[in-house]
């Protein structure tokens, strides 16, 4: 027996290898299982749970043994919304507690414990999802008929412009956001043949409503989808399309804000007593609306009105209901700017926004899938009463990026606090699971990961065109607890940085496509989509030093060990400890992405060399 400090193998997480159901109904009896290392000098365990707000210590049972293992299990009767809940082990040196944060020989705050959320009408199909991003004017034109032409319209002193396919973005000061290039959602119908090829089964568009720019997130209205992208008709036979491939769509919207040719805001202005007033902070001292951030063309949103509560969500027509209805039937919303939503000022009203709004959308869709843009800490927005997930920024895209490139929003930016400097390996492994144990673990599996996005310079460009860099990302983004989502044209070696670069044309040459990263991707999607434990199951850090992170995926009959290396090519053996994770010496794990075989021994799976950028997807058999 392989002997190491015992707390590092102490391990319980909310997946189905340790909670006999995660999804538990009100007034059922589930299980939880605690692991613990056989040598661990521990005289019992015990569950401290929450019972209205009373804490109630009960003793665990040593339900089944191995030679290297022991497991502890405890029943309790679920009769709470939110049933929280850590462990407290008494060892010969003193008591330890074991929370959804780690081990300690120091107590929590409640935050940080274990949380099972009974009767959680959760988006089921989100786990099984591998997401692609559209941003629809730059992916493909499906009908050159409804092109914006040059000329068009006026936006802020710039004429609109008809650019040819594939020529450079116009930056947003000279440009202002009114250089098209002809994408549509019928061209995005068109090529559901690449995409389902690739092996994706769900699309994210950026918004589609009618506005006066490309980004359309300065909506003219919610009711349309913009003609020039192919309007409504459009959005049905895409609809339709996907249904035939059993494929998803969620699309973007902007409830924090609207365009400022909004007929909202139009009649406002033109008219002291209009009914939209309301809809906005009117400043009477400076004589005009509030923006968002100061962009003139975004007029901020006052939830205070419970007529706009009617407009956006509440009324059966409203801008987030009707596109559930037939025949859009959309799966899920990705709402914009979610974290200053219903903010400004004297007046915080996200939660209650959220609290109210997801009810009404779940009453028509409980499978509606629900994704807050919070470039901050959105847990306390993800706890089972409001939003089903975030963009999970900080809690995998940014810490990912700065370890894999060493950049972080300020680099992108150009600020003078931005951080260049790769992420240690371990401080990324300890933003991983501040982040995982901040959320029940059942919203910690539809949490929403990219390594790159509209917002953010590709990834591509982030590692320096270093490919190799970019596999183990792509590797790692699909081994991750929570939902992949890849942003589009990166699997044939798209690159750009700060939008609008990162906005390109998608490539359809096959002559510019990199088709060695293409089946990289295909494998790395298809393997994601094979395993229910890299959909369904818990997580372990393993190991986190130098160059190199490791960690466990586990479901109820399956095991994964995941290994990413940044380093430069290694020519002598790597050791990566695994023993902890309740892995014997004699086991085998297999590769998934190359075929290969190892050994644990001596509590290690050791490699006698790896690439520089080597990803590891091993099966426990």
């Amino acid at each position: 027996m392989t002997v190491f400090n015992w707390t590092k193998g102490v391990h319980h997480d909310g997946s189905e290898a340790y909670v006999s159901n995660p999804f538990p109904k009100n007034g059922e009896t589930i299980t939880l299982t605690l692991r613990v290392p056989a040598h661990a000098p521990i005289k019992g365990v015990c569950a401290r749970v929450m019972f209205d707000g009373e804490f109630a210590h009960r003793d665990m049972m040593l339900k089944h043994t191995s030679t290297d293992v022991h497991f502890y299990t405890i029943d309790v009767l679920i009769e709470q919304p939110r049933t929280e809940y850590i462990f407290k082990l008494l060892a010969d040196d003193g008591a330890y507690y074991y929370t959804s944060n780690g081990i300690s020989r120091a107590d929590s705050p409640l935050f940080h414990d274990f949380v099972l959320l009974a009767d959680y009408d959760a988006p089921h199909w989100v786990r099984d999802a591998v997401f692609y991003q559209i941003f629809p004017d730059r992916f493909h034109n499906g009908d050159p008929a409804n092109d914006v032409q040059d000329g068009d319209w006026e936006r802020e002193g710039a004429l609109t412009r008809r650019l040819d396919w594939g020529s450079s973005p116009i930056p947003w000061a000279k440009g202002r956001s009114v250089d098209f290039f002809g994408g549509d959602v019928n061209g995005i119908t068109q090529k559901l043949g690449y995409l389902e090829m690739l092996g994706v089964n769900a699309l994210y568009l950026t918004p589609i409503w009618t506005a006066a720019s490309n980004h359309h997130y300065d909506a003219s209205t919610f009711n349309d989808v913009d003609p020039h992208l192919g309007g409504n008709e459009a959005l049905a036979e895409l609809r339709q399309a996907l249904d035939a491939r059993e494929m998803k769509l969620v699309l973007d919207i902007t409830p924090n804000h609207v365009g400022i040719t909004h007929y909202w805001v139009t009649d406002a202005n033109a008219n002291p007593d209009s009914p939209f007033a309301e809809y906005f902070f009117y400043d009477a001292e400076k004589g005009y609306f509030e923006t968002w951030l100061g962009v003139a063309s975004l007029l901020k949103l006052n939830y205070k009105s419970q007529k706009l509560r009617d407009e956006m969500y509440r009324s059966p027509d409203s801008a987030l209901r009707r596109w559930l209805q037939t025949p859009y039937r959309i799966d899920g919303w990705r709402l914009d700017v979610a974290n200053m939503t219903g903010n400004l000022k004297m007046n915080q009203l996200d939660h209650d926004v959220w609290q109210e709004m997801r009810p009404i959308l779940k009453s028509d869709d409980p499978q509606c899938y629900l994704l807050g843009e919070y470039f901050q800490d959105g847990t306390p927005h993800t706890q089972g009463q409001e939003l089903d997930a975030t963009m999970n920024y900080q809690g995998f895209n940014t810490p990912m990026r700065r370890w894999l490139g060493g950049e972080d929003l300020g680099v992108m930016d150009g600020k003078w606090w931005g951080d260049t400097t790769l992420l240690p390996s371990d401080a990324l492994a300890q933003q991983w699971q501040n982040f995982l144990g901040a959320v029940p673990y059942v919203i910690a599996l539809q949490q929403f990961n990219q390594l790159d996005s509209h917002d953010v310079s590709r990834i591509l460009h982030v590692v320096h065109e270093d490919k190799a860099l970019v596999t183990l990302g792509i590797a790692l983004l699909m081994s991750f607890t929570g939902v992949p989502c890849l942003y589009y044209g990166g699997e044939v070696g798209m690159t750009g940085g700060k939008d609008p670069d990162n906005r390109r044309c998608m490539l359809w040459d096959e002559s510019d496509w990199d088709k060695d990263l293409l089946v990289v991707y295909q494998k790395l999607i298809a393997i994601r989509k094979n395993s229910t434990a890299l959909k369904h199951g818990g997580f372990q850090m393993l190991h986190a030093e130098d160059n190199t992170v490791a960690f466990l995926r586990e479901a109820a009959h399956e095991r994964v060990v995941v290994v990413g290396y940044r380093g430069e090519a290694r020519h002598e053996p790597l050791g990566v400890p695994v023993a902890h994770g309740g892995i014997s010496d004699g086991i085998t794990l297999k590769d998934l992405i190359s075929g290969v075989s190892y050994t644990i021994t001596e509590g290690k799976l050791t490699f006698p060399s790896i690439a520089h950028g080597q990803a590891l997807i091993l099966e426990v058999l």
